[in-house]
């Protein structure tokens, strides 16, 4: 059976965090979701990513970096 596993894709800015995107996907490593998050035109901040496990699935938590302005 495949587990089932959730990516979040934060933003982390000097004093605040937010959500942009979560994808549902099956059988991901941590390097395939930020592969992931950079193809889709993030800045992955790589040290701080992690893998948390719940009762339910896997969360994927990988962090980026604020656009800049002008930015798309």
């Amino acid at each position: 059976m495949m587990e089932k596993q959730t990516i979040a894709v934060v933003e982390v800015g000097e004093d605040y965090t937010d959500r942009l995107r979560t994808i549902e996907v099956e059988n991901c490593s941590l390097a395939q979701a930020q592969q992931l998050a950079s193809d889709l035109g993030y800045q992955v901040i790589v040290e701080h990513c992690t893998i948390v496990h719940t009762t339910d699935d896997t969360h994927i938590i990988v962090t980026v970096k604020p656009k800049e302005e002008g930015e798309e």
